[in-house]
C-alpha cells in the first residue's frame, strides 16, 4: 500500500517561506490540493499558511472563475465568422456563485474577509489591503509588482500570462486566428457571449527559460513541487520570446506560403 504524504499548515508555511515568500509580499496564487498528499485542515489550511506567511500588510488573490456559462452548438454560420466555440453568459452573483479554479480558491472566496470582483466569467479574490485593487484585473498584480506562485501547478495555468501579448505586436498569420471578425462581436455582444476563434498559447513553455534565467524558484511541499516568480520578470521574459518565436506558442499557426 502507497504512504500518503502528510502536509500540515507549519510545513506549508516554513516551505512558503524557504521558496522567498514573506512578509508583505503580494502574490497571485493558482493551486492544486490534491497535489500536496493529504493536507491537516485542507483548503483552509492552505489558505491560513499564505496568510501568516505574507501577514497583515500582504495580499493575496487567486482567479475565481464561474462556471455560469451555457454551452451553445456552434452553426455553421459560426464556422465561416471563424468561431471555434461559443456559450452564453448566464446571471452571476459575486457572493454565491461558485468557481472551477479548485477547492483552495474555492474556499478563499467564502472567507468573511475576502473581496471578489465583478467580472461575470473571470472574476479575481483577494484579501489583504492590497484587495480592493487586485480583485480589478491581473494588471493590478503587475502593477503593484507582485509575484505568481504556484502550488502543485504549472504555468500553464497561469492566464496573468496574457498580458504580455499586449506588449508584442503578433505576425499577421497568428493575428488573423485570433482576432474574430466585427460581425461576430455584434452578433454575440461580450456582455452576453464568450466566444472564441483562436489557439490558446502553450504557456508551459516558459517554465525552461524561467529556470534558465534564474527567474523561477522551486522547492517541494509534501508531494507538491512549488514554484515561485515575479510577475513582472516572467511578462517581460515571456514577452522577449513572443517577439522572437510566436509560432513556438501558438500551434497549429502556419505562415502563408
Amino acid at each position: 500500500m502507497k504512504h500518503e504524504t502528510v502536509v500540515t499548515q507549519q510545513g506549508i508555511e516554513a516551505g512558503l517561506r524557504q521558496l522567498g515568500l514573506k512578509e508583505g509580499d503580494i502574490v497571485g496564487v493558482h493551486s492544486s490540493l490534491s497535489r500536496f498528499g493529504c493536507v491537516e485542515g485542507g483548503a483552509e489550511a492552505v489558505i491560513d499558511a499564505l496568510l501568516a506567511v505574507v501577514g497583515k500588510s500582504g495580499s493575496v488573490v487567486m482567479p475565481t472563475y464561474s462556471n455560469n456559462r451555457e454551452q451553445v452548438p456552434k452553426t455553421p454560420e459560426d464556422e465561416a465568422l471563424g468561431i471555434s466555440w461559443k456559450s452564453r453568459i448566464l446571471p452571476y452573483d459575486p457572493k454565491t456563485a461558485p468557481c472551477w479554479t479548485g477547492r483552495i480558491p474555492e474556499t478563499f472566496r467564502r472567507r468573511p474577509e475576502a473581496l471578489r470582483g465583478d467580472h461575470p466569467t473571470h472574476s479575481l479574490a483577494a484579501i489583504g489591503p492590497h484587495a480592493s485593487r487586485l480583485i480589478q484585473g491581473w494588471r493590478s498584480l503587475l502593477e503593484l509588482d507582485g509575484s505568481i506562485l504556484l502550488l502543485g501547478v504549472t504555468l500553464a495555468v497561469c492566464s496573468s500570462m496574457h498580458l504580455a501579448e499586449e506588449r508584442v505586436t503578433l505576425p499577421r498569420h497568428i493575428a488573423d486566428k485570433l482576432a474574430l471578425p466585427a460581425e461576430a462581436q455584434q452578433k454575440y455582444p461580450p456582455g452576453e457571449w464568450c466566444i472564441d476563434g483562436g489557439p490558446y498559447p502553450d504557456f508551459v513553455l516558459m517554465e525552461g527559460p524561467c529556470q534558465d534565467r534564474g527567474l523561477l524558484k522551486m522547492t517541494r511541499i509534501g508531494d507538491s513541487v512549488v514554484k515561485l516568480i515575479r510577475l513582472r520578470e516572467l511578462i517581460d521574459l515571456y514577452a522577449e520570446y513572443l517577439r522572437n518565436c510566436p509560432e513556438a506558442f501558438y500551434h497549429g499557426c502556419v505562415p502563408a506560403a
